[in-house]
């Protein structure tokens, strides 16, 4: 079962303690995000065709 973040936070203490929990789920390694393509950060033109596209399923990420 995944955690479940709100979209919004009333104030920053709430703010932070979300932070924290997303934070601490991937530190445990019980956050997994799921990276669909990877681009070299020149290919950033290309990456963003393929999102607006709707090529991708997943995270992508941009390589430096």
């Amino acid at each position: 079962m995944g955690i479940a973040i709100p979209t919004f936070s009333a104030d920053r203490a709430s703010l932070l303690a979300r932070a924290s929990a997303v934070l601490d789920a991937a530190a445990a390694g019980t956050l997994h995000a799921r990276i669909d393509r990877t681009f070299p950060l020149a290919d950033a033109t290309e990456a963003h065709r393929a999102l607006e596209g709707r090529k991708t399923a997943g995270k992508v990420l941009l390589i430096p």
